[in-house]
């Protein structure tokens, strides 16, 4: 493990934005997870399948914890501030230190559908992909049929690049997938 992969990840960076705090998941979070990875609209369009028992969520928490332990890229909790409720998870599902880029990834609970809550946590990740992790490209991947994911990283300056037909078999489907990303230079002449 390299130590510029630790320094950024561990300890796992806080996260704030006006409205959320993006947070290490923990143990005590495993009701409200398994309360939104167990509805099925939730997981239509991701590549797990809804959680059917606490013991999926365990199993999710367990992989996460140890990638904090190890200091490697893993989902932090979106957590609203005003009243202290987790309702989902951000984090950079990929991290191509080499070629500078990163890929991010989400899941909310689909009671809190339509707020800007994910868009705003995604400011926060991309601020910090270009700032701490020294990225030049951060991009997205959503199952073609997602319209709302997709108008999410439109709200965050992203551009869609292309469709990948047939590119993820996914719960015993082909799927399409879209690809967007946005540049560091697009990032930074948007704060402008």
């Amino acid at each position: 493990m390299d130590s510029a992969k630790t320094s950024i990840f561990k300890p796992f960076p806080i996260l704030e934005t006006e409205r959320l705090l993006l947070r290490p998941i923990t143990l005590a979070d495993k009701e409200a997870i398994f309360d939104y990875s167990s509805r099925p609209e939730a997981a239509q369009y991701v590549t797990w399948e809804a959680h059917k028992s606490l013991s999926d969520t365990q199993t999710f928490l367990d992989f996460v914890l140890n990638q904090y332990e190890s200091g490697g890229v893993a989902p932090w909790g979106m957590v609203i501030k005003a009243t202290n409720q987790l309702i989902g998870t951000i984090d950079f599902v990929s991290w191509n230190k080499s070629h500078q880029y990163g890929e991010i990834g989400y899941v909310c609970s689909p009671d809190y559908w339509g707020n800007g809550y994910t868009p705003e946590a995604g400011q926060a990740l991309l601020r910090f992909g270009f700032e701490k992790m020294g990225l030049v490209r951060i991009q997205a991947r959503t199952f073609a049929e997602n319209q709302a994911s997709q108008r999410v990283l439109k709200k965050l300056g992203m551009t869609y690049e292309g469709t990948m037909r047939k590119a993820m078999k996914v719960k015993g489907k082909h799927w399409d997938i879209t690809m967007y990303s946005i540049l560091k230079k697009e990032y930074e002449s948007a704060k402008k």
